[in-house]
């Protein structure tokens, strides 16, 4: 503690500080910080996870890219990959940040957060992490949204919010927004229909923050559906992009 130390020291250390000549310590590297596949295996304990498989995912969730697209088909865990693992190792690496969990309904997205909630709980993340649900008034722990012990700058998003497919999020801002299997068989089947997820889609995008990220990740249902319409945009001009 500064104040332990003598008269003359203090003074310069208190000086320099004021001046900016001395910074913050480097933050400690917690453990699997910068590797999303250790994270998930090791702490989450996602056995099923393989570099052979999953590593082209990985790859793309870790670099410093804006816009990720991930699309794979059903049973290759995609969403514990990328709705479930990469949000809490984000947190890991940003206690602040504003996660938008979205998906076709309501309900995918809050059983993402119940399952977050519970790794998150865990002994094995414990043991690393310390506890992170939180016991000050005011924060969130709840079916759509949590709040977690370790964050600092309070607003009026929470940590990680779920929504879903026609939900409404007029006025929030958000730092990394996760779409998972916004189109499924049952919304794919008429224009109208997909025209009324791509919809969701255009406004959802439009609640990310300057240099946030928007992740999206699904199947194939359709030649026109939301996956679709975004490899559409990747020849457009820059100011079509979502």
């Amino acid at each position: 503690m500064i104040e332990d130390l003598d008269l003359e020291t203090r003074i310069f250390l208190e000086e320099a500080l004021s001046r900016g000549i001395l910074g913050d310590a480097p933050r400690e590297k917690r453990f699997a910080e910068d590797s999303l596949f250790q994270f998930a295996t090791e702490v989450l304990g996602f056995r099923d996870l393989n570099l052979r498989t999953h590593g082209p995912t990985i790859e793309v969730l870790e670099s410093s890219w804006e816009r990720k697209l991930v699309v794979l088909p059903r049973g290759c865990l995609k969403s514990s990959l990328c709705s479930v693992a990469y949000p809490i190792w984000r947190l890991i690496k940003n206690p602040n940040l504003r996660i938008l969990l979205d998906s076709e309904v309501y309900t995918n997205s809050a059983k993402f957060l119940f399952e977050i909630k519970g790794l998150i709980q865990s002994q094995e993340f414990v043991r690393h992490y310390g506890n992170w649900k939180p016991g000050k008034l005011g924060f969130r722990w709840t079916e759509g949204e949590i709040d977690i012990s370790e964050r600092t700058i309070i607003k009026k998003e929470a940590n990680i919010t779920c929504s879903g497919v026609g939900a409404q999020k007029t006025g929030q801002h958000y730092d990394l927004i996760i779409s998972d299997d916004l189109s499924s068989p049952k919304n794919t089947t008429t224009k109208e229909i997909r025209e009324k997820v791509k919809t969701h889609f255009r406004l959802y995008s439009s609640l990310l923050d300057p240099g946030g990220e928007l992740a999206v990740v699904g199947t194939r249902y359709h030649t026109e559906d939301t996956i679709g319409h975004i490899l559409s945009l990747i020849q457009a001009p820059e100011e079509e992009l979502f």
